[in-house]
């Protein structure tokens, strides 16, 4: 069972992505004309998009939950079975037998890639799925160290932070969401224990679900270097969707590399 299986029926609820990244990731794709790979596309927020737009897209996950969800809102979009293709692997080992002029990763999935032998071999991967000139773009978090600091180094469940609230009208219900974080700095790990609570009209608990995520924090210097071990060409780091440079204010890093060739 992947980590994102049970968190299938609430992610599109609780992480409906970042401002701007559709448009940046759609334009890309729509740019060069596809197809696109896009490795973790989870419930296909942007495969989809991409897709509906006309082009061949291939979307790999390793949750099998995560890809029945995206199957579901394609058909009901009306999206072509040629122009999606969903790929149940292992992003850090899949091999498709094709390659691609564009490959993306967003909303920080390799985040994780808990190892560095893990980030490498993800790398790796998209680089062997590429042309030779092919062009990948990859967002992370930019973990500020104020920030990290401020989190726990050690669980505490008792203290939980209400992290949304989300109305869902066709279900007459309410997601209350809170969230635990504490860190593992030897490792650079984000460990999150999260709860959602399903809440009835008259302020009912329905049901409770807790689910878990654990995410590595990799700094600039980091993504640098595990780029040139696997090949590729840093063309730009962004800060924004809107194109601006990265600086250390950001909190958000969009990193554009390219398969030498």
């Amino acid at each position: 069972m992947a980590e994102f299986d049970s968190w299938a029926a609430y992610y599109d609820y609780l992480h409906p992505g970042l401002p701007g990244e559709a448009e940046f990731y759609g334009g890309q794709a729509l740019r060069r004309g596809g197809p696109v790979l896009e490795a973790g596309c989870g419930t296909g927020r942007l495969a989809i998009l991409m897709a509906m737009s006309g082009l061949k897209v291939t979307g790999v996950d390793n949750s099998a939950a995560m890809l029945a969800v995206c199957r579901e809102k394609a058909s009901h979009a009306g999206v072509k079975k040629k122009n999606l293709v969903l790929v149940e692997a292992d992003m850090r080992h899949v091999n498709l037998g094709a390659a691609y002029p564009l490959a993306i990763m967003a909303y920080r999935t390799f985040m994780h890639c808990l190892t560095v032998e893990d980030q490498l071999n993800c790398l790796r991967c998209i680089y062997n799925h590429l042309v030779p000139g092919g062009e990948f773009f990859c967002n992370l978090w930019a973990a500020q160290p104020a920030r990290i600091a401020r989190y726990r180094t050690r669980p505490d469940f008792n203290r939980r932070t209400l992290a949304d609230t989300v109305y869902i009208p066709s279900e007459d219900i309410m997601l209350i969401h809170f969230v635990s974080l504490w860190r593992d700095d030897a490792r650079q790990l984000l460990h999150e224990r999260h709860w959602v609570r399903e809440q009835g009209r008259n302020g009912n608990t329905l049901h409770e679900e807790e689910l878990s995520m654990t995410r590595a924090w990799i700094t600039p210097r980091e993504m640098e270097h595990l780029a040139a071990r696997t090949g590729f060409t840093t063309i730009a780091v962004l800060g924004d969707f809107d194109g601006t440079p990265w600086t250390p204010k950001h909190t958000e890093m969009i990193w554009h590399f390219r398969r030498p060739g």
